[in-house]
């Protein structure tokens, strides 16, 4: 968590039961069926300044690959823009998701902005497997949190 916002002093774990019906909402709004073991909650990070202060969010996601999970995380200012990505683990066999080129195209971005984002279009990368899933998990998680954080 540091590592995106080296500010915090602290962390708060928030987890969110997701009704019945907000997963509905979720996975209309995708366009896809959340993974196994992400249809029963949602779970993120509050970072706290020294005071105990809200500073920012981090999600830490997880994605299906062509190989298997990609795990990456990212921060959310408090303006619920992403200011920070990186990817934790993956075992995919090409590596553009990982280069920072790519990554960092979605820095500055909120749910709105990303829901629009198509390869070639909106972002600059070859369309791999790897490319689609972080794109998707960003998506994804993002929508969650616009869902969850605000009830």
């Amino acid at each position: 968590m540091a590592r995106i916002f080296p500010e915090a002093k602290d962390y708060k774990t928030i987890t969110k039961k997701i009704s019945t019906q907000t997963l509905k909402i979720i996975e209309e709004r995708l366009g896809s069926q959340l993974l196994p073991g992400q249809r029963e909650t949602y779970q993120y990070y509050e970072l706290l300044d020294a005071k105990g202060g809200l500073l920012c969010y981090i999600i830490a996601a997880a994605q299906r690959g062509e190989f298997g999970v990609i795990e990456f995380v990212f921060g959310l200012d408090r303006d619920k823009k992403i200011n920070g990505i990186y990817i934790q683990r993956a075992r995919e066999r090409d590596s553009e998701f990982k280069k920072e080129e790519f990554l960092k195209q979605f820095i500055g971005k909120s749910v709105k902005d990303i829901d629009k984002m198509e390869i070639g279009k909106d972002i600059t990368t070859k369309k791999t497997p790897g490319t689609t899933a972080i794109i998707l998990g960003i998506r994804k998680e993002l929508i969650a949190f616009d869902e969850l954080a605000r009830q």
